[in-house]
């Protein structure tokens, strides 16, 4: 391809990297209370007029600091590509703001769980009485956070392995008020000693290659009381060829791998859970299960 064919290319798809730019920069200016410049703002709703983009006054404050967490969090994986495209697969990340934009977006993670259960009164009553609530990578702990907020009768313990983002989770969870009901630990789930001793479980897929993820479902439902939950979290594929194989980058660069329901739902089955079931909600995909009435505490 010559170089100005590939400019060309390149030209068209800008439109799309300064859409999503000017979409997260009306969110963080509606969060943060503040106006653009008076030539710049018309010019900003000019765009958010042409992605017929309403206004944002329907908008909480919650519902606003996860979509611009979730404009952030792609736009600095992008950057990180453009600037890293050496770094090894894995989560490795130091860059705070990438760290916590990922971290933010997850919060809306606990509202579709919560929308999942609405159906399912068995884990509504689950998440409406105390109990432990295993948060599995937990990064910086807004997932975390935002659970324990959301399920008041709940205590989390949030567990992870990369030190750079363990140490914005505490920081996280001191300033959030809500540390007497959340516990932060550097602990690696493949290794987790505890029996019998969550109610519910959240373990997100798109961080684990499918070895890795066996191991840890093996010792979750170990680690899960009887009448537990598990919910498996994986993001819904992309049927689009250039969107799919964008998230298949993205995915494998933080160490993990695109997987299918119904790969992960055989996976919870073979590692002892029972009903299993694949459950769609929008941009994620949960796959449930829970540990067989019978299991006790000698199982493996």
């Amino acid at each position: 391809m010559s170089e100005s064919a590939l400019r060309t290319r390149i030209g068209g798809l800008a439109p799309a990297a300064g859409a999503l730019a000017a979409i997260g920069a009306a969110l963080r200016l509606r969060l943060d209370g503040a106006a653009a410049p008076a030539e710049v703002q018309q010019h900003l709703d000019a765009v958010l007029a042409a992605l017929d983009i309403p206004p944002l006054d329907g908008l909480d404050a919650g519902q606003t600091t996860r979509l611009c967490d979730l404009v952030g969090m792609i736009l600095r994986h992008a950057l990180d590509l453009l600037d890293n495209p050496t770094r090894p697969p894995g989560w490795n990340h130091t860059d705070p703001a990438l760290l916590e934009a990922q971290g933010g977006s997850s919060r809306g993670v606990v509202h579709l769980m919560a929308t999942a259960a609405e159906t399912r009164p068995e884990l509504a009553a689950l998440l409406g009485r105390p109990g432990a609530f295993l948060d599995v990578g937990t990064g910086v702990g807004w997932l975390a956070i935002e659970a324990a907020r959301v399920w008041p009768a709940l205590r989390v313990v949030a567990i992870d392995i990369w030190e750079p983002a363990l140490a914005r989770a505490r920081r996280n969870v001191a300033a959030s008020g809500l540390e007497a009901r959340i516990e932060v630990w550097a602990q690696d789930v493949a290794a987790l000693p505890e029996r019998a001793a969550f109610a519910l479980a959240w373990v997100p897929v798109p961080f684990f290659r499918a070895a890795a993820l066996a191991v840890a479902l093996a010792r979750v439902r170990a680690a899960l009381a009887p009448g537990a939950w598990i919910v498996c979290g994986l993001e819904t594929p992309p049927e689009e060829p250039l969107a799919r194989a964008l998230s298949v980058l993205r995915l494998v660069r933080g160490g993990g791998e695109i997987s299918m329901p119904a790969e992960v739902a055989s996976q919870l089955t073979a590692a002892g859970f029972a009903a299993v079931e694949i459950v769609p909600e929008g941009p994620l995909t949960f796959v449930l299960g829970r540990p067989p009435a019978e299991q006790t505490d000698g199982d493996q």
